[in-house]
This record gives C-alpha cells, structure tokens and sequence, in this order.
C-alpha cells in the first residue's frame, strides 16, 4: 500500500514547478526521487514485514512501439527503483515496481512527457515537418533519461546527504537498495511467466531534429531550485 503522505509531498514538489519556464518545469525531477530513495530506506529500516510488495501499473497504451516515450519512461523507472515495459500485443506501457514507486514514476512520466509535447508543439511550422518533430522528441528524451541516469548514478557513488535530523546515507546502502529493487522485481516477472525482449536502439529520422531535442533536454534544469509562479514572476520583474 503506498504511503500517502509521501506522495502527496512528491504531487506538491512536481506542482510548485513553473510550467511555463523550460528551466524550471522540470526541476522537480531530482527532488521527487532523492524523496523517494530516502522513503525506501526508511522502509527498509522497518524490517521485511514493512517491504511493499511488487506490482504493476498501466501508464499509457499507444497502436504502435513509440520510441521517445519508451525511452522515457525507461529512464524514469531505472531512476526510480522500477521496471518500464510494452506488451506487443495490447499496446500498453507499463510499470513494474512497489506501489510508491509506481505512483512516482506514473507522475513523472506524465510531467516530462507533457513538457516534452510541449517544446515539441512549439517548433511546428517554419519547414519542420514530422520527421523533425519526432527526432526531437527522441532527443529531449535521450537526454532528460541521461540525466535521471546520472542523478541515480551520482546517489549510489556520493549517497544522499543528511537533512534534519536524518543522517547521511552512505553510497554502498543507496546501491543495495537499488539491487534488492531489482531482484523483487525479476522475481515478480519470473513467477508471471514474462518474457522479456530488448528492443534495438531507434533510427533517427532527422540528425537536426535530434540534436535540437537534445540540447533542449540537457537545459532542462533537473537540479535548481523549484520556484512557485510568483517566486518566478518576482525574479522576472526584477531582472
């Protein structure tokens, strides 16, 4: 049963972001999974008994294999202690994960995804055609799931640093949390019966399309700090 303190806190964290600024909509991000990390370890503290239990969840079903949404929500569920996945035959991308961990990545995908859509709609016209449009989308999804990557990256080296009265949690405990993750999870999809393919890397239908993505996927702020609207039309007023 996911906690709903926590993810009431995360809702919050992702509504304080400025949608309308590309450096700030974001930026939630690295917040919402140093949150969820800090959760987990603190489940974990509680004993087995206290474990959440693998589950599932349908995030978005689509009549074909969509490359730049997989792409990102791979990234946001290895961020975040889970499994993303796309059954062939229904169409449905999924998630495989503890129920907190699900509801998490379920927020994020539908955050980053809009902001992508988002800058996507803003470049149509002016001889960009679809072939652009979705190279770009596969681009700022490139990009924004390398940065997830390496924000995780950087918790399993460095650990996560006291805050309050909590202590700082050493790199090496960040790590085993992940692997446990990751073991609960292929025992799950083994006692299902799933069979899992890798799908190859995506053909990019136009370089300049996913160049441009790309750089607007790296400016995307994922570690500033999340101003509420007024915060940001006061920083505006004052430049």
């Amino acid at each position: 049963m996911a906690d709903k303190n926590i993810v009431e806190k995360i809702k919050k964290l992702l509504a304080l972001a400025t949608s309308s600024n590309e450096n700030e909509s974001t930026a939630a991000a690295e917040k919402a999974s140093l949150l969820l990390a800090q959760y987990n370890l603190s489940l974990a503290d509680l004993g087995p008994n206290h474990q959440e239990e693998i589950d599932e969840t349908g995030v978005e079903t689509t009549s074909k294999f969509v490359t730049w949404k997989m792409i990102l929500l791979s990234g946001i569920a290895e961020a975040n202690g889970c499994n993303a996945m796309r059954n062939n035959y229904t169409g449905s991308m999924f998630l495989v994960g503890t129920s907190t961990n699900l509801i998490v990545c379920q927020h994020l995908y539908e955050y980053l995804s809009s902001a992508i859509e988002r800058r996507a709609k803003y470049r149509k016209g002016n001889g960009r055609g679809l072939a652009y449009l979705n190279a770009f989308r596969v681009g700022c999804a490139t990009r924004l799931r390398q940065r997830l990557l390496e924000q995780k990256e950087e918790m399993e080296r460095s650990g996560i640093p006291g805050e309050g009265n909590a202590a700082a949690t050493p790199g090496i405990v960040v790590r085993s949390m992940f692997e446990k993750s990751q073991q609960a999870i292929a025992d799950y999809l083994a006692s299902k019966g799933a069979k899992v393919k890798t799908r190859s890397g995506a053909q990019i239908s136009s370089d300049a399309g996913f160049n441009s993505g790309y750089e607007v996927g790296d400016r995307i702020s994922l570690s500033k700090q999340v101003q509420s609207e007024k915060e940001q039309k006061q920083l505006n007023e004052s430049l």
